[in-house]
């Protein structure tokens, strides 16, 4: 099984809903495409954007997979104006360079099939990288309750985004 290079302690994990859920905020907020509005889920206000991103800044590495830049990807082409894909991208570049953030690819024929077959890719992939960062504990932030379940229950931590958002 292959393992990814040595990753700094704190590191954070991004699963695609709270990375949407960034750039849809600044698609919205930033860009006024206001066709996205209703596509936001959970900053309902500026204070839970806010909070999400102190939260993330408190990681000195944050990290995702391209099955998660994907999804994004899927996301971009299918609920949005082509016209404004380009800017909507220019946000998502902005942001993961804004982060720091690295991309790790992980092999389809790399991650366990039953957890591809239970979770699908990009959940595979993103329980994959975090049990290849083992001693580093990294936590992942997500906004699907059986993901976060799963990353519990192999004894990596998890955040829901809600959890985030109001604590």
């Amino acid at each position: 099984m292959p393992t990814s290079p040595v990753i700094s302690e704190r590191t954070l994990i991004l699963d695609t809903g709270p990375l949407r859920e960034l750039v849809v905020y600044s698609a919205v907020h930033d860009l006024r495409i206001m066709s996205l509005k209703g596509h936001l889920q959970y900053f309902h206000e500026r204070s839970h954007y806010e909070r999400v991103t102190e939260f993330i800044a408190n990681f000195p590495k944050k990290t995702t997979t391209a099955h998660v830049v994907t999804e994004i990807s899927s996301w971009i082409i299918q609920k949005s104006d082509p016209k404004g894909h380009f800017a909507i991208w220019g946000l998502v570049y902005a942001e993961f360079s804004s982060m720091g953030m690295d991309e790790d690819v992980l092999k389809l024929v790399d991650m366990p099939q039953q957890l591809v077959a239970d979770f699908g890719a990009a959940d595979a992939g993103i329980l994959q990288l975090a049990s290849n960062l083992g001693r580093i504990k990294p936590t992942v932030l997500s906004v699907d309750s059986a993901l976060i379940a799963e990353c519990k229950r192999a004894g990596v931590d998890a955040k829901d985004l809600w959890e985030v958002i109001f604590s």
